[in-house]
């Protein structure tokens, strides 16, 4: 049988296929020690069908404004690591890190892929696999959240403002709030104002993004400073 593999990673794409399972939660945070170093995730088979999953574990590495990359791990205990779930039903599997101790937040992605199952399908049929990373935080409990704001107004027709994790500890950007003024006027935004304008909610350590406020402004008006407020 010829397979086709779609990788799907959580909250950044999205399968036009009908999904065969769905996966609680898509974002976890980790401790390195204590009961926090383990949680549990659902998964839920919604097909008329047995579901095989396969769970692995990749290191998730961002540098900057890049995309992310992924390579293997040992840093987690993942408990099966192989399950069938029947039709309609939910599987629970214990996930754990047991990595090294750290000194400041790393990220992974809780990868949980649709195995194929033998068939009578011919030799050219194509069947479609489902996979979705969970995305994981772990961090130590000394980690602190810092993040640095700047306005970027070399492109004046877009100005943008540039957040970036400058701390240990992963920035959630929903909890932010910030405050800039311009040439004309100051503004108050909130995660409401400015969800739109970005494809990522988190920030690990030395990750940046650049948020484009030019919709947010306006005409003519220009960004000189940004505060930003709201750690939990």
């Amino acid at each position: 049988m010829r397979l086709v593999r779609i990788s799907l990673m959580a909250l950044l794409l999205f399968s036009p296929i009908s999904k065969a399972f769905e996966l609680l939660p898509m974002v976890s945070f980790f401790s390195t020690q204590s009961t926090n170093s383990e949680k549990f995730f659902q998964i839920n088979n919604t097909t008329d069908q047995p579901l095989p999953i396969e769970i692995f574990v990749k290191s998730r590495s961002i540098e900057g404004d890049k995309p992310e990359s992924l390579s293997d791990s040992d840093d987690f205990f993942v408990f099966p690591p192989q399950v069938l779930i029947p039709a309609g039903k939910t599987q629970m599997v214990k996930v754990k890190y047991i990595g090294s101790p750290i000194e400041s937040s790393t990220s992974y992605r809780v990868i949980f892929s649709q195995l194929p199952i033998q068939d009578d399908e011919t030799a050219s049929s194509i069947k479609m696999l489902f996979q979705i990373g969970a995305l994981v935080f772990v961090s130590p409990d000394s980690a602190t959240s810092l993040v640095s704001a700047a306005v970027n107004v070399e492109n004046k027709e877009a100005p943008s403002l540039v957040l970036e994790n400058t701390g240990t500890d992963i920035v959630i950007i929903p909890q932010l709030e910030l405050n800039v003024k311009t040439n004309v006027a100051a503004h108050t935004w909130k995660w409401d104002d400015i969800s739109s304008l970005l494809n990522r909610q988190f920030l690990v350590p030395g990750e940046r993004v650049h948020v484009q406020i030019d919709a947010l402004l306006a005409a003519n008006e220009i960004p000189n400073t940004v505060d930003v407020k709201g750690f939990q």
